[in-house]
């Protein structure tokens, strides 16, 4: 959401503790209006928020450490199906996936 906000507006994103431990009342329906009071008065401390190539380069990170889990979980499926299937293939091949 704040890659899609950030091309058109001045996104801050602040840490919710740091609103929480403010003094007063917050409500549903009064959120929005108490946040931006905050903010004005200079009571928020905006987030560390990296540059847009570093947030792509973390996305592509993380997304090829989810792909190798996925791998490793195949792996292991197949491993136990034939395992259990009485097909001991770790006791003749010393690499699964090989």
């Amino acid at each position: 959401m704040f890659t899609i906000l950030d091309t058109h507006f001045r996104v801050i994103l602040v840490n919710a503790r740091h609103v929480k431990n403010v003094p007063g009342h917050k409500t549903d329906k009064k959120d929005s209006a108490w946040i931006a009071k905050l903010l004005a008065s200079g009571l928020l401390k905006p987030s560390f928020i990296p540059q847009q190539s570093i947030r792509e380069l973390r996305e592509l990170v993380r997304y090829k450490k989810k792909l190798i889990n996925q791998r490793v979980e195949h792996v292991n499926r197949l491993h136990k199906v034939l395992q259990d299937g009485n097909i001991k293939l770790a006791s003749v091949v010393s690499n699964v996936r090989g």
